[in-house]
């Protein structure tokens, strides 16, 4: 029988929607999903935040394959080549000791993102663990750590950076990264206490605590893994906020020392000569702006793609 093709296309439908049925019969495996694969998905429909992580990720195989594959010496100082422009042999033109810009802002920014991210670790760490203590335990403890904390929070950020730097005596990588370190903490600490104090209410941590489980077990089993996402964001917005207090420093002259050089201590030297060569101080500049722009993008698009409220206006 042969059939005309409105009744071939209702067959088609019809087949179509059984062979759907049978998939979802009784007993058959659902499709799992999970919070971080729906967050990845999320992410990845949000153009912004994945044109941000895509700078991002540029600018950290600038900085990381650009001194293998440059001929030019960092350091040799050749007075003939000084204040070029940009060419092609020199793309981001040279200094005034005729060194290869291209090659010292890779090198420069090495040392600022390394900085920021060893930092921002340490940061991470004394404010996740400060401000769970204190959300975990509660109480008189609570009250003491929040106290301190309140104290600390009238701590002028960048001048203390400065008196820190004095008491050591040296300027080096490890004594950059606790000055930036030392009062950039607190916030991580209060966020993350609040964040303990909702978790800790759940039902699942009432059950193990009601089955024997220690307080440790509670809080590093339970508690602080499905404070994951909040910790990922919190990375990329405290990033942006040491490399620019790093560059800070440096452009103050109370940065790297030279003949290594960061981001910050680039513009400075370019400060001086701005009028006649501005290139020299535009490059670091455009290049902290590139970083600190793409992580606040990176930021808010994780927020959203972690926040599972958002999956309606996925």
């Amino acid at each position: 029988m042969v059939l005309n093709p409105q009744e071939e296309s209702l067959r088609e439908t019809v087949v179509s929607r059984e062979s759907e049925e049978l998939r979802f019969e009784a007993g058959a495996a659902l499709r799992q999903s999970s919070l971080w694969r729906d967050a990845l998905r999320r992410f990845t429909h949000n153009r912004g935040a994945l044109i941000a992580m895509v700078a991002f990720l540029i600018m950290l195989l600038y900085v990381v394959v650009t001194p293998w594959i440059v001929p030019y010496d960092p350091n040799n100082v050749d007075f003939s080549a000084s204040y070029l422009t940009p060419t092609w042999s020199h793309p981001f033109g040279t200094d005034q000791f005729g060194r290869d810009l291209f090659l010292r802002t890779a090198l420069g920014g090495r040392i600022s993102i390394g900085i920021g991210f060893a930092a921002t670790v340490a940061i991470m760490v004394i404010g996740i663990l400060y401000g769970a203590i204190s959300g975990f335990v509660g109480g008189w403890l609570d009250n003491g750590m929040m106290r301190i904390l309140d104290a600390l929070y009238g701590l002028p950020y960048l001048p203390f950076a400065i008196i820190t730097l004095a008491i050591f005596g040296t300027v080096n990588f490890w004594t950059m990264v606790v000055a930036l370190t030392v009062a950039s903490w607190f916030t991580t600490a209060r966020v993350m206490r609040g964040q303990i104090i909702t978790l800790k209410e759940n039902d699942y941590v009432r059950s193990a605590r009601a089955i024997g489980a220690r307080w440790n077990r509670i809080l590093f089993r339970h508690l602080l893994p499905n404070t994951l996402g909040l910790v990922i964001v919190f990375v990329f917005l405290e990033l942006p906020g040491v490399v620019l207090g790093e560059a800070f420093l440096s452009f103050l002259g109370l940065g790297i020392n030279p003949p290594n050089a960061s981001w910050g201590s680039l513009a400075q030297d370019g400060y001086t000569q701005y009028l006649s060569h501005p290139h020299i101080i535009v490059i670091p500049s455009v290049a902290i702006a590139w970083l600190i722009l793409s992580a606040f993008f990176i930021a808010d698009g994780l927020r959203d793609a972690l926040d599972p409220r958002t999956e309606g206006a996925a």
